[in-house]
């Protein structure tokens, strides 16, 4: 998603007004019609919870350099502008919307995921352009191949705040070791994923709280991690992902945390991070993390 894309949205929202009220029980119907009457896009949409998406099949998603098409940049762009003028305006306060595009040829789908207090926010000037544009979390999923002809995949995520953050810490992270990939290489993390564990209470009660849990994809050809490097650069480095997740949780005035926890694919605890270190400084960056260990070395 280009910046010229993401302004041409703000700009429809803006010119719309978000006047308009669409009762809860008609808001699929709505925002199927609009596409195809506004932009000749046929679109699936579905609800799950406060969770509303639309599937779009689209050919040719990807180019040879595994960009997004102009055309469907184009369509993500036209269905993103009317889910949201329609969720801003809906009689039901949806949380989350979701934009899925689906290339059944090269079996890819590109999930969009926004918060749309984010859009709230940025129409009334709370946060800027580019954070707003940082806070769209983007996934890339394989398609099942079924057999048959093609037809949507309907899997529809309920997505929470805290599920949404903790899939925005992995992002970003994966984003970091893409840009540095020294540290990357160095510890062998081919992926990160994460996810929202809920704290258990007693009685079925439900949770007031839970934990971040990040699970770090290693090459199989890779040592145990306690065995890599020096323990103080393998401390700094997991502080990395302390200081992606302190930066989020305060950025979403989100605190209904216990802590964070690293693991690796067989569930191992790699780091464990309590609440009271959310509110500790850690190393901002890679960067600043790489020219730490240089000054040390001299």
């Amino acid at each position: 998603m280009t910046r010229r894309h993401l302004t041409a949205i703000l700009a429809g929202l803006v010119l719309s007004g978000c006047s308009a009220t669409y009762p809860k029980g008609n808001v699929e119907q709505t925002i199927a019609r609009m596409c195809e009457q506004e932009y000749h896009v046929q679109v699936s949409v579905k609800t799950a919870g406060k969770t509303i998406g639309a599937f779009i099949p689209v050919k040719d998603l990807l180019q040879s350099d595994l960009t997004l098409s102009e055309q469907a940049l184009d369509r993500i762009e036209h269905v993103m502008l009317t889910v949201s003028r329609v969720t801003l305006s809906s009689e039901f306060q949806y949380d989350f919307f979701v934009v899925v595009a689906q290339d059944f040829a090269a079996n890819v789908q590109i999930a969009f995921v926004r918060y749309i207090k984010d859009i709230r926010r940025l129409l009334t000037d709370d946060i800027s352009r580019s954070d707003y544009f940082q806070r769209m979390l983007i996934e890339v999923r394989p398609i099942e191949a079924a057999g048959g002809p093609p037809r949507p995949v309907m899997q529809l995520t309920d997505y929470s705040l805290p599920e949404f953050l903790a899939r925005q810490i992995a992002e970003r992270m994966r984003q970091q070791l893409q840009i540095n990939v020294v540290l990357g290489q160095l510890f062998g993390i081919m992926n990160v994923e994460g996810r929202f564990v809920p704290a258990s209470r007693p009685g079925g009660r439900a949770p007031t709280s839970g934990t971040f849990v990040l699970t770090l994809w290693f090459h199989p050809d890779a040592p145990p991690f306690e065995t890599l490097a020096t323990a103080e650069l393998r401390t700094e480095f997991t502080r990395l992902f302390l200081r992606v997740a302190q930066t989020l949780t305060r950025r979403y005035e989100f605190y209904a945390y216990d802590g964070l926890e690293l693991v690796d694919a067989q569930g191992r605890q790699v780091a464990f991070f309590d609440r009271k270190q959310f509110t500790q400084d850690t190393v901002n960056t890679l960067m600043e993390l790489i020219r730490s260990l240089k000054n040390k070395s001299k």
